[in-house]
């Protein structure tokens, strides 16, 4: 329609134009003016045709404007969300059908109303309303706010868009509104919110839970790929074993090859790897639910694979280790019961609640004479039955049942003639078998065979009648030896003495010597240590014994030199330690006095000494003889030869030769007489040194290497017969401040000791002597290849008078003066080692500088 308006329009105006032209053409008779004309007629019905081709595109933007104006006002009309739009004084202009139905009006009672009048016939306008629409007309920006709005007693969350209505000179002209209704959204956005926590604290509290399992667990997604493990799954796996989150993304086919490469698969070669690991996959892909048991390093581990709804596999791994060590030993603890109960020496029978038999022992059937197959499952009464007891059968099952409700216990002797006939004492005991629950489950039957412990009482009862009259026999004659022993006690020159476990004195005999100013009978209480510091003079004595009795040690044979009674003394004492049942109760002790005894000893070690300086004596009287007979006939060689030279040289016919030959003797002789004397000198010197200090006690210093060699060249004469040979070795500048006479003595025992046991049936022998030095102290370990000493010999080769060799040259005193010089005078130790056919070892010990006290 428009553009047919335009199109005859511009026509109109062509015409018109046509008209014009014609008329000046005609007015004018111009043809250049007529063709102007015509031209601009053309123009115009140009301009025409153009301004119709404009119209039509405008017309079809007119009527896409109104298809889209229709579609914005059903959309603004239908729409479910409030909308409106309000002129510049706040009025409306439009509201769609949901803010209508919001205010409960219809859109003519609203359209052309203020804001404020509508609201305020619904609800109070706030000022959070007000402050907003001035905030959008002052900016001309949108603005939007959330308003909780109370409508029917129910309360609306509300979310308001102003906006600002804008001409097309950029005027605001208006205001528009849009306003949702967020209540439900609201509700179901802090639901899901809710659902998203509950969700995020059930994933924490899944994923905790599984870090806290006890027993391994982990999750593979589809692809077999690990999702999540805890470290109890994870420990079996270096690569991750301290850090789980560090496995995620792992398939199982890399676990399974780490744990084969780091050998916690036991029994399995790198050659057996790749069979093992498809084994192990196909179980796993195969995922079946069922337990199945496998070791890994040192524990045994239960698993199981169970495959997810959804995909997925889930693995839990229980270490059952210590219940595989448990269950072993708890089978092992009823194996063992139950070889106590079959194997038990005693019988035993075990019954249910209704008195029916459901386990015995060997020893219990073997008692009865019956089999298992014959009583197991028959009561009380019926195994009497069977075994012809029917006296007592009657109501023995009701008494068993009464004693189980009851839980009585019951003791009490048979006495029947057994299988084989004879008389049988069974003490029966029974008693109501009680579980855990507290629940009675039957009755236990112990059955005692004390047949034995029966007749032993019988002869144990006639054996005390026996003893008690033998006691008391015996109680009359120890009385009677008691009274005997105290009266030989006091009549004995020993004393006699007791002590308790606090070693205070309980028994004294009557000759017991008495510290003066003290009675004997104030001594009964007073400890030995109180004792010993009044009557021993010399503190090491004192100290010496004390030890001894604080060790509880026995002392035998001790010798010491005190002035117990009026005189100077030698007393041996020996004390025995008394135990009962490994408690100490004291000492009981004797002393000895043998003054005679020692100044008797005395007078023969002194024999002993002299006898052995003087064998030494007749040894080197016979080893000088030599030389010096050599000596005397060397010399009457010599004096033969000057002789015949002076003769030769008086008579004028001495001859050359006759000169060189008895000048020749005369040298000769005289080499031979000076070697000669000086080995006699040497000897007398070793003799004169060795008897010198053999006769003297006196203490200097020397050599002890050098001495030892001196003391073997005086002794050497003795042993040249015999064929034995001496070899002394040590360091050569040892030097001692001691007694050289002590050695002397120890050495030449030594060395006849030797002699006269060890190399007695032989010729020929060695003597070796080592001297070393340590700590302040020398050490000398004689040492000889003889035929060695029986065990017995060893130890009491140091006590006085003991030899071999009684009747044969023995005296018994050689080794027992060589301990004393050793204890006494060097103030060492010595000890003996020796054994048949290995010779004899003889370790002496001593200080370099004895103790000047």
């Amino acid at each position: 329609m428009h553009r047919l308006s335009i199109l005859v329009g511009g026509l109109n105006f062509a015409l018109v134009i046509a008209l014009a032209f014609a008329w000046v053409e005609a007015g004018h008779q111009s043809a250049g003016f007529l063709t102007v004309s015509i031209g601009l007629a053309v123009a115009a019905f140009g301009c025409a045709f153009i301004l119709f081709l404009k119209a039509g595109h405008a017309e079809n933007i007119l009527r896409d404007l109104s298809n889209s104006t229709f579609q914005l006002s059903a959309l603004f009309e239908h729409s479910p969300i409030c909308m409106n739009l309000k002129d510049q004084d706040g009025r409306y202009l439009m509201v769609n059908q949901a803010y209508c139905d919001w205010f409960g009006k219809s859109a003519g009672e609203i359209v052309g109303k203020s804001g404020a009048s509508v609201l305020q016939s619904s609800e109070r306008v706030s000022s959070d309303i007000q402050s907003l629409e001035t905030l959008v007309v002052e900016t001309g920006q949108v603005a939007t706010r959330e308003l909780q709005v109370v409508r029917a007693g129910k309360a609306h969350q509300r979310f308001l868009v102003k906006f600002p209505a804008i001409d097309d000179e950029g005027k605001i002209v208006g205001l528009g509104t849009i306003a949702f209704d967020r209540t439900d959204q609201k509700a179901a956005e802090a639901a899901l919110s809710a659902e998203r926590d509950r969700a995020s604290l059930l994933e924490a509290t899944l994923r905790e839970a599984i870090m806290a399992m006890p027993a391994g667990f982990a999750v593979f997604d589809q692809s077999d790929r690990l999702v999540i493990c805890n470290k109890e799954y994870a420990q079996f796996n270096p690569s991750f074993r301290n850090d789980p989150e560090l496995a995620a993304g792992l398939t199982f086919r890399q676990i399974i090859s780490e744990t084969l490469d780091c050998g916690l698969v036991a029994g399995v070669t790198p050659d057996q790897y790749e069979s093992v690991s498809e084994g192990r996959m196909k179980r796993h892909r195969e995922a079946t639910g069922v337990p199945f048991e496998q070791r890994l390093g040192n524990r045994i581990c239960q698993t199981i694979e169970s495959r997810m709804p959804h995909g997925g596999i889930i693995v839990l791994r229980q270490d059952i280790t210590e219940q595989r060590r448990l269950e072993q030993k708890h089978q092992d603890a009823e194996d063992l019961l139950r070889n106590l109960f079959d194997n038990f020496g005693h019988g035993i029978m075990i019954r249910d609640r209704d008195t029916c038999l459901i386990r015995a022992n060997k020893a219990a059937l073997e008692q009865i004479g019956l089999s298992a197959d014959q009583v197991v499952g028959k009561t009380t009464s019926e195994m009497f039955a069977i075994l012809g007891l029917t006296e007592v059968s009657g109501g023995i099952t009701e008494q068993e049942r009464g004693m189980m409700a009851r839980r009585e216990t019951d003791e009490h002797l048979v006495v029947r003639d057994g299988v084989d006939g004879a008389r049988q004492y069974l003490l029966l005991s029974r008693f109501p078998l009680i579980d855990r629950n507290d629940e009675v489950q039957g009755l236990g039957v112990l059955r005692y065979d004390v047949s034995e412990l029966i007749e032993t009482q019988k002869a144990l009862e006639k054996a005390k009648n026996s003893l008690e009259k033998a006691i008391l026999e015996r109680t009359e004659e120890l009385r009677i030896s008691e009274r005997r022993f105290r009266t030989l006690a006091h009549a004995s020159a020993d004393w006699f003495w007791e002590c308790d476990e606090n070693l205070r004195f309980t028994y004294l005999s009557e000759n017991f010597p008495v510290p003066q100013g003290r009675q004997r009978s104030a001594l009964i209480g007073v400890s030995i240590a109180e004792y010993h510091k009044d009557i021993w003079d010399n503190s090491d004595i004192s100290r010496a014994l004390l030890t001894a009795y604080e060790a509880r040690e026995q002392i035998r044979d001790f010798e010491a030199i005190n002035k117990l009674t009026d005189t100077i003394g030698c007393y041996r004492l020996n004390a025995t330690p008394l135990w009962k049942n490994g408690v100490f109760e004291g000492y009981a002790g004797a002393t000895t006095d043998i003054s005679e005894l020692y100044q008797a000893r005395e007078s023969l070690v002194e024999s002993e000494r002299l006898a052995s300086l003087g064998s030494m004596v007749a040894g080197i009287a016979h080893e000088i003889n030599t030389p010096v007979g050599i000596c005397v006939t060397a010399g009457t060689t010599v004096l033969g030869a000057a002789h015949t030279l002076r003769d030769g040289i008086a008579a004028g016919d001495l001859k050359r030769s006759e000169f060189d030959a008895a000048l020749t003797k005369i040298m000769e002789g005289m080499t031979l007489v000076d070697s000669n004397l000086a080995r006699a000198a040497k000897l007398i010197s070793s003799f004169k040194s060795i008897a010198v200090d053999q006769a003297s006690e006196a203490e200097r210093t020397f050599h002890l290497v050098a001495y030892l060699q001196e003391i073997a060249n005086s002794i050497s004469p003795n042993l040249k017969s015999k064929k034995i040979s001496i070899d002394i070795s040590g360091p050569s500048d040892l030097e001692l401040k001691s007694y050289p006479g002590a050695f002397a003595q120890i050495v030449t025992n030594l060395v006849m000791n030797s002699m006269l046991h060890g190399f007695a049936d032989r010729d020929g022998g060695g003597i070796a002597m080592v001297v070393s030095e340590e700590n302040g102290f020398a050490e000398m370990r004689y040492v000889d290849d003889g035929i060695g000493m029986e065990e017995e010999t060893v130890k009491r080769i140091f006590d006085p008078f003991f030899t071999t060799k009684r009747g044969q040259g023995g005296s018994g005193l050689g080794m027992h003066i060589l301990f004393n010089l050793v204890s006494q005078v060097l103030r060492g130790t010595v000890r003996c080692k020796s054994a048949p056919g290995e010779g004899i070892e003889i370790v002496i010990r001593f200080p370099i500088v004895p103790d000047e006290s």
